[in-house]
């Protein structure tokens, strides 16, 4: 794109960011766009917290919930490039206390595709005991699956920091956070990605706001006691590794995760792009609905959500977003990626999706 063309839409998107948060759509929030490995788009707009003290800047950390899954998913398919275990092996090969209850013939790539048929959230008695590894991996390894595993695609919500995590600990004899700063943070130099916010950087965290809109917590829910909000905004859940859904960032790195996997920052090659490629396949288990059009179907590669297919079925958009409307992802026509992270968790924010589209259409016509 050209310089000029690059300006007009920070600016463009500088405008649309700062009225929603004139009028209340959003609080605070950021959106970043590397294009062809370049920084192109760099916006913070309104405040770190509910009461209007701090500015947000391009430091400050947000909560983005399972957009996460997606750097933890390229940490994990690191491990199964370097061969230290193998798409269609048992899970009960390399964890042999998940095959039971069903669980038998469940194999990693179920657990990628998120057909595993874990998609119950685990329980637990206290908020800071989902920060107990050893606890939850070992409800999540004695559950009974509520379909048989590969049959159906059915979200795995908290329970894929477990499935994914225990397995890659186990291959490797290292604590998860560490499998993930190994194989995705140091090499793709990103800083202000975390599982496990340090000390230091903890008072450049904004807090999660719940929308007004957002439905209220039922009287008796099946697991979650507390709002999501509460759960992320503790301290323990802050500082613990939990992929699933406790990844805290700002939109820079999120943005730069993906330009790197589409090997257009500083040629940085994490994946090998047949491995990508193969992540980026779209395919329906034996019992999924089938989608209205191709055009329409957006579900889980192999740990990423993938969309917009094309004539071969490999999705030309692939991330993951998260719970309130943060998003991570990289649009392949146009070699672009992006990252958009915000403190109000709200449902039916139609500018976030809009000014998406508008810098795919920019790249389009560029």
């Amino acid at each position: 794109m050209l310089k000029e063309d690059i300006m007009a839409l920070q600016a463009s998107i500088q405008d649309r960011l700062d009225a929603a948060v004139a009028v209340g759509d959003e609080i605070g929030c950021q959106f970043a766009v590397y294009i062809d490995g370049e920084l192109a788009v760099n916006v913070c707009a309104g405040w770190l917290d509910a009461e209007r003290t701090r500015l947000v800047d391009e430091q400050s950390l947000f909560p983005v919930f399972s957009t996460g899954k997606g750097i933890a998913t390229t940490a994990f398919l690191c491990l199964v490039e370097r061969g230290l275990m193998t798409l269609d092996q048992k899970v009960g090969e390399i964890w042999p206390e998940f095959a039971c209850n069903g669980k038998e013939e469940t194999t990693v790539r179920h657990i990628l595709q998120h057909r595993s048929g874990v998609s119950i959230r685990t329980p637990y008695d206290f908020i800071e005991q989902i920060a107990d590894w050893d606890v939850m991996s070992r409800r999540v390894a004695a559950v009974k699956p509520v379909f048989p595993p590969g049959s159906t695609t059915r979200y795995q919500t908290i329970n894929y920091t477990w499935l994914l995590g225990e397995l890659a600990q186990r291959v490797t004899g290292k604590p998860f956070q560490q499998v993930i700063e190994d194989e995705v943070l140091k090499p793709m130099g990103l800083q202000n990605l975390f599982f496990g916010v340090p000390d230091q950087a903890l008072d450049r965290v904004a807090p999660a706001i719940r929308g007004a809109e957002q439905p209220a917590i039922p009287e008796n829910p099946p697991c979650w006691d507390y709002s999501l909000e509460e759960i992320m905004n503790n301290r323990v859940i802050q500082q613990a590794c939990l992929p699933g859904f406790n990844c805290i960032t700002n939109a820079i790195d999120l943005a730069k995760h993906y330009a790197a996997l589409l090997g257009s920052w500083k040629g940085t090659h994490v994946l090998k792009q047949k491995t990508l490629r193969a992540a980026r396949t779209m395919s329906l288990a034996p019992n999924d609905p089938k989608p209205a059009s191709p055009a329409a179907w957006s579900t889980h590669g192999l740990g990423y959500i993938v969309a917009a297919p094309d004539e071969q079925s490999i999705g030309r958009q692939f991330g993951h977003s998260g719970y309130g409307g943060s998003n991570g992802a990289a649009w392949t026509p146009g070699q672009l990626s992006f990252g958009f992270t915000m403190n109000l968790m709200r449902g039916g924010a139609t500018h976030r999706q809009e000014i998406i589209d508008m810098v795919k259409h920019q790249c389009r016509k560029n």
